[in-house]
């Protein structure tokens, strides 16, 4: 999609010198021919495989030679059966090249992602209407969706997230059957898809709005970890160095054994992209990236706490992309 604006392409071939070529199932040749931006799109017949497709066109336009492969997105049996068949050329593992083009974003993308963004809100903020003792994560995660298509979404980043109770210390807790309780934290992860490129926000709530002490000191710990990160945020910055600004808020208070991933990372077309923020990344911040800061504390038997802000990095800082309030009480 990122190169040539259709989503459902078999193979894209591109060449060192002259125009790429998109092999896609012959059913969607002609949708394919009227998106294609760049290049030309060819259609593979159906029983044909991609193992016998790629080498013919390849051998229109190269006879030997150097072959980058995406091996993040190749299969195992099609890379040996091109290995098998491109005798002449030798086979490089290359997806950190697309990735790293993809990493930095042009001002048309920042435009899709800022509008991903306020549809993603307006879920979030059907998601918190919702939040009444009895009614179930699932239908909660409906409301949200159904704003979210409302708005204008095309589809979602990822599953969306209502995890209430103890089931908030899940990080990653799928919406469930269970019904909310009045008091119980609930974490709310969403994202939507505008364009072809993505959100990602998380917020924290509350049944009926009756936060208790101790959650609003985790939900004070992460809103100051956000901003410590924030403060840290800008083009030539290890983004190792920005997940440690975080990590100290936490560690300093106590609860550093409770946060356990990452502090964020890219969002594009995909919704986890490079740079990567966490304390093994060797990445480093470049003008024109959108990460999410991410910082949570799950702690068992009780509940969690995560608040997702996304973040375009600027040569003298960053722009701060959300505009929904990140503690609700």
């Amino acid at each position: 999609y990122y190169f040539t604006g259709f989503p459902r392409g078999y193979a894209l071939l591109i060449p060192s010198s002259g125009e790429p070529v998109l092999l896609v199932p012959k059913l969607e040749y002609e949708e394919a021919s009227s998106s294609v931006k760049l290049g030309s799109v060819v259609p593979v017949e159906r029983g044909v495989k991609l193992s016998e497709a790629i080498p013919l066109e390849l051998s229109k336009v190269l006879e030997r030679g150097t072959i980058g492969i995406e091996e993040d997105v190749t299969s195992i049996s099609l890379y040996n059966a091109l290995a098998d068949k491109l005798k002449n050329f030798e086979l490089k593992f290359a997806s950190k090249i697309p990735s790293r083009l993809r990493a930095v974003k042009c001002a048309e993308e920042v435009e899709l992602i800022k509008r991903a963004l306020r549809i993603a809100e307006s879920g979030v903020q059907a998601a918190i209407n919702a939040l009444k003792d009895g009614v179930k994560e699932v239908e909660v995660a409906g409301e949200a969706e159904y704003a979210m298509r409302k708005e204008g979404a095309e589809w979602f980043s990822f599953e969306t997230i209502v995890a209430s109770g103890v089931r908030s210390a899940y990080p990653h807790g799928q919406s469930s059957h269970k019904r909310l309780k009045s008091g119980e934290l609930v974490v709310i992860d969403i994202g939507a898809k505008y364009g072809g490129y993505c959100s990602d926000i998380t917020r924290t709530g509350v049944v009926d709005g009756k936060m208790s002490a101790d959650a609003l000191k985790l939900m004070e710990c992460v809103n100051d970890a956000i901003e410590a990160a924030l403060g840290r945020i800008s083009a030539g910055v290890k983004a190792s160095d920005v997940d440690a600004a975080a990590r100290k808020v936490i560690v300093d208070r106590g609860y550093g054994e409770y946060f356990i991933h990452g502090l964020g990372h890219g969002v594009g077309l995909n919704v986890h992209e490079d740079p990567r923020l966490s304390s093994q990344s060797e990445d480093i911040l470049q003008a024109g990236n959108v990460v999410t800061v991410e910082p949570g504390i799950y702690i068992p038997d009780f509940g969690g706490v995560r608040i997702e802000e996304m973040v375009l990095v600027k040569e003298d800082g960053y722009e701060l992309l959300n505009r929904l309030s990140r503690i609700i009480t």
